[in-house]
């Protein structure tokens, strides 16, 4: 089978917001052991298929071997960062039509493994909540350094809070400036009820002015490549 590609993210900026996610999963990962996560937006569009992929390759080109499983059975429209051209994933499985190992796409990451959703089907819920999924947390557990679940927003759908509590930790996906307080807290209540390990959020869609002024107290934001797009402006 034709490798998937990941289209490589350039922007120094991002990259650098990554890696600091990738510094904070591996101290939870040696302190704790954590190794699987639910990333989901507080309300949709939040971005957070974007925070997993690259999230997801982060870990992969530091070495972790890692699989990133498209959880939103529910969309219409598939990743917009990979070529995907598989039509059987996560559904068909849990619908018992094939085996875990054959929904498991290489992509041209290197240690970067994908499930893809699979058929799309109106209610997940149940083939969630099912031992199918028990078994294949298991497995992947087994096998993968770390698992990164692109679940639906967690104030749209039930299913995010099905995976949550059967992981090591979830994290929010909030907007700037997009996100409602009310959807916020909504969104963290609702994991708080159902006892989810909710262990923060990322802050999606900041330009880069207001990131290099959320991180302006470190001394490598003052070098002249990040302040020579925000001269341009001048």
């Amino acid at each position: 089978m034709k490798k998937l590609e990941i289209y490589r993210n350039d922007n120094f900026v991002l990259n650098d917001a990554f890696d600091q996610a990738v510094m904070n999963l591996h101290i939870l990962k040696k302190q704790n052991g954590y190794k699987s996560f639910v990333i989901c937006g507080c309300e949709a569009g939040d971005g957070s298929t974007t925070v997993s992929i690259n999230l997801a390759a982060a870990l992969a080109s530091s070495g972790w071997k890692t699989v990133l499983i498209d959880g939103d059975m529910r969309k219409k429209n598939r990743y917009k960062r990979l070529n995907e051209n598989v039509s059987e994933g996560l559904s068909d499985y849990l619908m018992d039509r094939v085996s875990l190992d054959k929904i498991i796409c290489e992509t041209t990451t290197e240690n970067l493994s994908y499930i893809p959703c699979g058929e799309l089907i109106d209610n997940p819920v149940r083939l969630l909540c099912s031992n199918k999924m028990n078994v294949a947390r298991e497995e992947l557990a087994n096998t993968y350094d770390f698992i990164i679940y692109d679940m639906p927003a967690i104030n749209a759908a039930m299913d995010a809070k099905v995976i949550a509590v059967n992981v090591d930790a979830t994290i929010l996906v909030s907007s700037i400036g997009e996100t409602s307080k009310r959807g916020l807290i909504d969104a963290a209540n609702a994991l708080v009820e159902v006892k989810a390990n909710l262990i923060g959020t990322i802050v999606n869609k900041l330009d880069m002015e207001q990131y290099v002024e959320a991180n302006a107290d470190y001394d490598y934001f003052q070098n002249e490549r990040y302040a020579k797009k925000k001269s341009k402006k001048n």
